[in-house]
């Protein structure tokens, strides 16, 4: 098949290109022809290694830097834009110069926009990757599913750990699992090995007031290890206040050895080369949209065969069909130090159990088998 991803998005490092990449690599693998769909005079911050074919409507709208009014209007341009995007496909589409189209990572508002294009009746598979629905959007998805029952070539797939739609009544919605995300370039150990220090990863941004850090420090201090475990930490503040305050935690465990700090933001290979670094992944998402959406860092860390630290709200599916770490509670910091020293003192006898319980998410959600579920 030659197939066509449709890319209406730019990102500096972002998730979007990754994923892009993710399916383009599989689509190879699997003997497929790959195409990049891309708006005129617009370009990517990443190389694919296939060729780019340009359709006309303008360029990609980017909201970089824009404030707040100005990204109402920019967002009104991108759907007008958007339409005319989906225009050209079309006409590319009725020529037969693909046999499916590809948009990775849809959301409610691609659908507003096909409603209003001729790509509705495109002669093709139309496939719509969507990154889980939250129940905020989940009624503005659902109208627009519902209207295009109409339009046979379009294929709408939610990537999605639990089934929000039984009583929905969609039946053109299709339910398939995330892939795992391998990184590009780095390369993937999958046995495990016991070593001293483990060394914990606690990566991303730093915002004061959503995560304690403080106390998760404290936390895994008490743990008293004599030198067996090392919590390395990601100090990347957003803003001057919360800067202010990584200074002062960075002061305050400044002395102790098993607690390390990376400073500043990390991107692209560095930021893979960061995860490959560690042993293990503490994962301290609270935000409820990780019920519905799930993580690309979370399933960057099973791709590389790393056992993980992650709270109840993040991807609960996970661990509780595969031991692949343990549930800590960020609410409670007397239980999440009782929790970590348990997982430490376990974590070397447990390893085979991690090991073959890592190769088996690596099975169920393999690239392999959700390029498949996409295409189908």
């Amino acid at each position: 098949m030659r197939v066509a991803i449709l890319e209406t998005v730019k990102t500096q490092g972002g998730f979007e290109q990754e994923f892009d990449r993710l399916i383009i690599d599989e689509l190879k693998k699997q003997g497929h022809e790959a195409v990049l769909y891309l708006p005129e005079k617009s370009s990517l911050p990443v190389d694919f290694g296939i060729p780019i074919e340009y359709l006309s409507g303008g360029e990609i709208v980017d909201y970089e830097g824009a404030g707040k009014l100005k990204k109402i209007w920019l967002s009104i341009q991108r759907e007008r834009r958007r339409v005319r995007w989906f225009n050209a496909a079309y006409e590319k589409a009725c020529r037969h110069e693909v046999d499916a189209i590809l948009l990775t990572t849809a959301t409610y508002r691609y659908l507003r926009s096909l409603h209003k294009s001729q790509l509705k009746d495109s002669p093709v598979p139309v496939i719509f990757i969507f990154l889980g629905v939250n129940p905020h959007e989940k009624p503005k998805f659902l109208k627009q599913a519902r209207r295009c029952q109409a339009y046979k070539n379009i294929k709408l797939k939610v990537t999605t750990l639990r089934n929000d739609f039984r009583e929905d009544n969609v039946p053109n919605v299709e339910l398939i699992h995330p892939p795992v995300l391998i990184p590009e370039g780095v390369t993937v150990t999958p046995h495990l090995t016991y070593h001293e220090p483990v060394r914990i990863g606690f990566f991303g941004h730093y915002r004061k007031g959503e995560k304690d850090v403080d106390g998760i420090i404290k936390a895994f201090v008490d743990c008293q290890l004599g030198g067996k475990a090392e919590l390395v930490i990601q100090a990347a503040p957003t803003d001057p206040e919360d800067a202010a305050d990584m200074e002062r935690i960075m002061e305050k465990y400044a002395a102790e050895p098993s607690v390390r700090f990376i400073k500043g933001k990390v991107l692209g290979k560095a930021w893979y080369d960061l995860l490959q670094s560690v042993d293990v992944l503490f994962l301290p998402y609270s935000n409820e949209r990780y019920l519905y959406n799930w993580s690309a860092v979370y399933f960057n860390a099973l791709a590389l065969y790393k056992p993980v630290l992650a709270t109840p709200v993040l991807n609960p599916e996970v661990l509780a069909a595969y031991t692949v770490g343990r549930e800590v509670d960020l609410n409670d910091l007397d239980r999440l130090h009782q929790q970590l020293k348990a997982f430490l003192e376990s974590y070397e006898e447990m390893l085979p159990t991690y090991e073959k319980e890592l190769q088996r998410v690596n099975a169920d959600f393999s690239t392999a088998l959700f390029l498949r579920n996409v295409l189908k």
